[in-house]
Parts: structure tokens; C-alpha cells; sequence
């Protein structure tokens, strides 16, 4: 199957909302209704729908801080159904990609939840790296990783 990521519509919004993280990863990230709404609401921020084939398997939402101006990966998850596949591994790099192409930036910022050892492993292996920073601007805190993406372009 192909992988692609396509933005979130008023066609598949539904389906994006449904998708859902195991019970004990649920305080690692915020809801996708929760992300949608934000989304919304707050228009800085894109949702897109990760898809292998016509299969939705993930969501993710990035844009720029309107405050630091920062490009964020905000949100990052493969639903419960699909966890173990390699789907992270797999959407990451395109991820990575697609902000950088759209926000012409340097660095990428996100946040990981201290206890999701899993998820910070898998930033690493991508060259994100632990900058000394909190977030707590959402509902869910994190440390904040940073990649940055010129020097990961020439490695």
C-alpha cells in the first residue's frame, strides 16, 4: 500500500475523531476531537488524516506557534488497531517533509510526554533531540524535542 497524508475535511473528520490511542497511552496526548476543535478554531494549526491506501491509521496536527513563532509537530498519533506496524517509523520522515517544505524552516519542534519512552525513542532514531525545555501551553505537558533539520538534511 502507498502511504499518504491528506488534510482533514468536512468528509473525514468523523473517522479522524474515532481514532484512538491503548487506555494507558491516553495520557500522552491530547484527544483527536480535542485536536480537531483546536484546529478549528485556532487556524495556525493543520490536521491531517495518515493514511495507507484508503486505510486512516493516524492523525497529526503541526503549524507555527503564534506566539514563539516555532513550527510545531503538535500532535503524533497511529491509532490502537494499527500500533506495532510500523506506521510511526513509516509517516514520520514524509511528516517531517511536509512541514518543512511549508514553513521553509529550520527546526521542528514537538513534545513528548515524559513517561512515553516509546515515542522519545522513535524522535531520536529521526535526530530529534531534548532542547531543556517544558511545554505546558496544552492539556497534555511535555519535554520539549527539537530537530534540527538543515543539519538533518546533511547527514
Amino acid at each position: 500500500m502507498s502511504l499518504r497524508i491528506c488534510e482533514v475535511t468536512a468528509d473525514n473528520w468523523m473517522e479522524v475523531a474515532s481514532l484512538s490511542v491503548n487506555d494507558h497511552q491516553k495520557d500522552f496526548i491530547e484527544s483527536n476531537l480535542f485536536s480537531l476543535a483546536q484546529s478549528k478554531f485556532e487556524p495556525h494549526w493543520k490536521s491531517v488524516g495518515l493514511y495507507d491506501g484508503e486505510r486512516l491509521v493516524g492523525y497529526a496536527m503541526y503549524g507555527r506557534d503564534k506566539t514563539t513563532r516555532r513550527v510545531w509537530l503538535d500532535r503524533f498519533m497511529i491509532d490502537q488497531k494499527y500500533q506495532g506496524r510500523g506506521y510511526a517509523s513509516r509517516f514520520l520522515s514524509p511528516l517531517i517533509k511536509e512541514i518543512q517544505q511549508h514553513y521553509h524552516c529550520d527546526h521542528i519542534y514537538l513534545s513528548v510526554y515524559p513517561g512515553n519512552t516509546k515515542a522519545r525513542y522513535l524522535y531520536e532514531k529521526f535526530g530529534f533531540t531534548l532542547n531543556g525545555e517544558k511545554d505546558e501551553a496544552g492539556l497534555v505537558c511535555g519535554l520539549v524535542m527539537e530537530l534540527n533539520v538543515v543539519r538533518r538534511s546533511i547527514e
